[in-house]
């Protein structure tokens, strides 16, 4: 299955050529979100909508490295330390967000996750259009592979959505059924309108997959495994969906949609749906995995990240952590030193997660705390069960002065921020809580100025794009 995933690959890379030009070089008139496609928005045949099917879940990996090298080093995680280029921990430190409207450079190297998810989000919605017309499917299938895109879409775009927070997402684009108007932009909109936008994307997804049978029409990959029928990857979307119900701060919302998805409090914590990666010629390996004590680019820890920790906690201390210390501790200019680096992945083709039973716990927590008639009992059950899973106490036992309310959200956020370390989720919990003064390294260190973005500024390609095909 890994081969035939490969070859067709290649034919695939063919089809979904754009032109010639850079996805963000703005001296020609290109829609950065939009491959050509047309021809098999008429009619495509099987093995077509195959390769459209498989390179939707290839391009899916595109843009995660950086997104979760963004979101760790701006939320005081991790930082990318690469010898031979400084932007990595200055400009993410945001030591130049004085001269990038408080954020970073709209034109440099920290924009990649903005293509990747935005062609993503096309990709899907071109494999649904191409369906649509295929002669060759069952309503059943075409309802399959409507779900499954809208699924794709909501995912990246909620990303996409968290990294410009207030600047928002564009909202809609040029209609693939107007060739006309294939250069025409629509709107941004804010924040909130993004959230209700994704939502109606996986509800809609929700509603394809309740339709679509017993099978998928095209192929699936190894990290679907035990989500690869339309009715098991229903579970998928629905969690998914309550994550933008926690974004919302719709807690009844989180408890539906995780009702719905495959939330088990007694679960693996490891269950869930994962991106792989191979050494296959033409794949992709995890570049997010490095070799122990690497003195060119590594992937160092914030230390408060390690003095933070509860005494036994296995994600941070012993041989199944997710860090583990350096021979030689690493600076990263002038005001990081890093005792510890990552050790998540243990080689260059471990899978990296897209959502797994561990948040959605997490998320039933929060949930439970948070709702209008806050059920502590069953959030310290939630709680207690990630506790025990990493070699900690229950909260009764280890924090009994836990009581409150705060105080259960509190241990919810340190058990988000271990449980989901380098994962995007520590910065976008202390927004969304207004605790982003509690991360470290703010303020004038070592005569530079340290600042934590709110959000990143929007590429300017997509700018100059907007400028030039005005609506």
């Amino acid at each position: 299955m890994r081969n035939y995933f490969k070859s067709i690959l290649f034919l695939l890379v063919g089809m979904l050529s754009t032109t010639s030009c850079s996805i963000f070089e703005v001296d020609e008139t290109v829609d950065p979100n939009n491959p050509s496609l047309e021809s098999v928005l008429n009619n495509p045949t099987l093995n077509q909508i195959n390769f459209l099917g498989v390179g939707v879940q290839s391009v899916l990996r595109n843009g995660i490295r950086d997104f979760y090298l963004n979101t760790g080093t701006v939320g005081r995680e991790i930082i990318y330390s690469a010898s031979t280029d400084n932007r990595y921990f200055n400009e993410l430190l945001g030591t130049q967000a004085s001269s990038f409207e408080g954020a970073n450079d709209p034109n440099g190297i920290f924009n990649t996750y903005y293509s990747a998810f935005s062609q993503t989000r096309r990709r899907s919605e071109i494999f649904a259009r191409s369906a649509e017309t295929a002669t060759a499917l069952t309503d059943a299938q075409k309802a399959g592979i409507k779900g499954f895109a809208k699924t794709i879409q909501g995912y990246v775009l909620l990303n996409l959505l968290n990294m410009q927070n207030a600047k928002g997402i564009r909202e809609s684009f040029s209609d693939l059924s107007s060739p006309g108007d294939l250069l025409k932009p629509g709107p941004f909109g804010t924040y909130a309108s993004g959230l209700i936008l994704i939502k109606s994307y996986l509800d809609e997804g929700a509603t394809s997959l309740g339709a679509a049978g017993a099978a998928f029409a095209f192929p699936v990959t190894s990290g679907w495994t035990g989500f690869n029928t339309p009715a098991n990857f229903l579970k998928v979307n629905r969690a998914i969906a309550a994550r933008v119900a926690m974004y919302q701060k719709d807690w009844t919302g989180v408890l539906t949609a995780l009702n719905a998805s495959f939330f088990d409090i007694n679960g693996s914590l490891a269950t869930g749906p994962n991106l792989t990666y191979s050494t296959t010629a033409g794949d992709q390996t995890n570049t997010m995995w490095h070799t122990k004590n690497d003195n060119g680019a590594p992937y160092v820890v914030f230390n408060d990240h390690i003095a933070g920790a509860e005494a036994g906690d296995t994600r941070v201390f012993g041989a199944t952590a997710k860090v583990a210390a350096r021979t030689t501790a690493r600076q990263s200019g002038a005001a990081v030193s890093s005792t510890h680096e990552v050790v998540k992945f243990a080689s260059n083709i471990s899978p990296v997660s897209i959502i797994r039973n561990e948040e959605l716990i997490l998320m039933y927590a929060e949930a439970n705390i948070n709702k209008a008639t806050p059920d502590l009992v069953e959030a310290a059950k939630a709680l207690d069960k990630i506790r025990t899973s990493f070699g900690l106490l229950a909260l009764a036992t280890a924090k009994p002065a836990v009581d409150t309310q705060a105080e259960y959200l509190d241990e919810l956020l340190v058990q988000r921020r271990y449980s989901l370390f380098w994962e995007g989720h520590r910065w976008f919990d202390a927004r969304r809580y207004n605790r982003v003064a509690t991360l470290p390294l703010q303020g004038t260190v070592s005569g530079n100025s340290y600042v934590i973005f709110t959000g990143f500024n929007r590429p300017d390609a997509e700018t100059q794009w907007e400028k030039r095909n005005p609506n």
